[in-house]
């Protein structure tokens, strides 16, 4: 989640700010929606292997720092010809708050994500461009002295203008990974992803909603920025089979997205989303993807027939954690802590303590997940050699970096505007940490020499 400092004198001005503009969200077509994406199936992946990344928040340290990561991908070369890319081998890409950033310029932009990401936001003021777009612009003071729009909304237009180029999710690559940007509804509490599955429970479009305004809503840390609010048309569009189906009592403790998102169809109780930072329920980004598991019953087998999955024998997992250091002074002195500096480390313990449970779920999933494919493959006789399959775990944290590179790194403040030598710090991290982590030289040594450094 990103953090405080300039924008909280900012927050204070604007607080009486709200939405009284119509939400930037149309209802869903009569016609069935097509979505510019094509199926995984048709994206020129390979069968074998599903990769999928998750970034965590934290402002712009953890947008650069999931750039590295991106940048180290891209470097390993695959195939026999080595003519392609692990980073193009992604699937999908799950994002939160700061990462949010990077997952949405590369779901639209590609590979030109690394000529023009670093001059478009990481290297960009952010931060002090945002306070000059609302304190210096007329045109704003105007929107927002009658209180018809509020600054997240003026983030949102600053974003899509400047980092996003007016795109809606309808421009995101056809042949690119599938993006699931992830923000928390206030209204219902629980997550919210900007997916064509969630857009379907409250019947709106999703092509039409523009990008920048989604990263808007994921990064809306609570305070500094306003939620961003959306209307619920739910109930007024024919819902998907698995969304007519009942939750049992361990369903909904287990997923609490998926009773969350059931309570779309009153529309009249829930008739506004009232989106915030993506990381209030979960700064990994990976609840989001054991919702999909879990809405087919936790069987992974049938998730794979459900994306036409049925011949992958390799699942791995990349989790960029960008997360929060305790503050280093509070162990050294014997008077009590500040109020900042409480709240700080409150915070960022029990978002650790909540990642950790999450990656240890996950992973505990691993060996239940394995024999249900195993079991299905065999039993339906899908592919030569059944019980093929291996998951992979690689979580990439600052912990795992020497001391005092790690010190740095993990107390730098999470804002928008970072200087660009520790940008270009935290872009070397997240190459060094995924080269060194003894998951993904797993998965590299799996993959059976397939794989060459640029």
């Amino acid at each position: 989640m990103m953090n405080k400092s300039l924008l909280l004198g900012l927050s204070v001005f604007l607080t009486a700010c709200s939405t009284l503009l119509p939400p930037l969200n149309h209802p869903a077509p009569k016609e069935t929606i097509k979505i510019n994406q094509a199926p995984l199936s048709e994206r020129g992946r390979s069968d074998d292997l599903a990769l999928i990344l998750t970034f965590s928040g934290g402002g712009t340290r953890a947008a650069a720092f999931s750039y590295g990561v991106m940048q180290a991908l891209r470097e390993i070369q695959i195939g026999k010809k080595g003519d392609k890319s692990l980073l193009e081998e992604v699937d999908l890409i799950s994002s939160v708050s700061g990462g949010s950033f990077t997952a949405a310029y590369y779901g639209l932009y590609g590979d030109k994500l690394f000529s023009r990401y670093e001059k478009d936001f990481l290297k960009r003021p952010v931060q002090s461009s945002l306070l000059k777009f609302w304190l210096l612009t007329p045109t704003n003071w105007i929107r927002l002295a009658p209180a018809l729009y509020n600054r997240s909304d003026l983030a949102a237009d600053y974003y899509s203008n400047t980092i996003f180029g007016r795109k809606t999710f309808a421009d995101m690559r056809r042949d690119g990974p599938q993006i699931f940007i992830n923000a928390t509804d206030l209204g219902t509490g629980s997550g919210f992803s900007f997916t064509r599955d969630n857009f379907r429970w409250i019947c709106s479009d999703l092509n039409k909603f523009p990008v920048g305004r989604a990263v808007a809503a994921s990064s809306a840390v609570p305070v500094l920025f306003s939620p961003i609010a959306m209307k619920n048309y739910g109930g007024s569009c024919k819902p998907y089979p698995h969304q007519q189906k009942e939750l049992s009592d361990s369903s909904m403790r287990v997923d609490a997205q998926a009773y969350g998102l059931r309570k779309y169809m009153d529309a009249e109780r829930y008739k506004y989303l009232h989106l915030v930072d993506g990381g209030v329920v979960g700064n990994l980004g990976v609840r989001p993807l054991l919702h999909i598991i879990f809405e087919q019953k936790n069987n992974f087998w049938q998730v794979m027939k459900t994306f036409n999955m049925k011949k992958t024998r390799k699942v791995a997992f990349i989790v960029v954690n960008a997360a929060d250091a305790i503050p280093p002074v509070i162990p050294l002195r014997r008077r009590e802590p500040g109020t900042a500096e409480t709240l700080s480390a409150v915070t960022t313990i029990q978002s650790t303590r909540y990642n950790e449970d999450t990656l240890d779920l996950l992973e505990s999933l691993f060996p239940k997940w394995k024999k249900q494919i195993q079991e299905g493959r065999c039993r339906e006789k899908s592919i030569a050699h059944c019980k093929d399959i291996e998951f992979y775990l690689a979580e990439l944290n600052f912990k795992q970096l020497p001391k005092d590179q790690r010190d740095e790194l993990a107390l730098l403040e999470t804002s928008l505007q970072l200087p660009p030598e520790s940008i270009d710090k935290l872009i070397e991290s997240g190459k060094q940490l995924l080269r060194q982590s003894p998951e993904f030289k797993r998965l590299l040594s799996d993959m059976k020499g397939q794989t060459k450094q640029r």
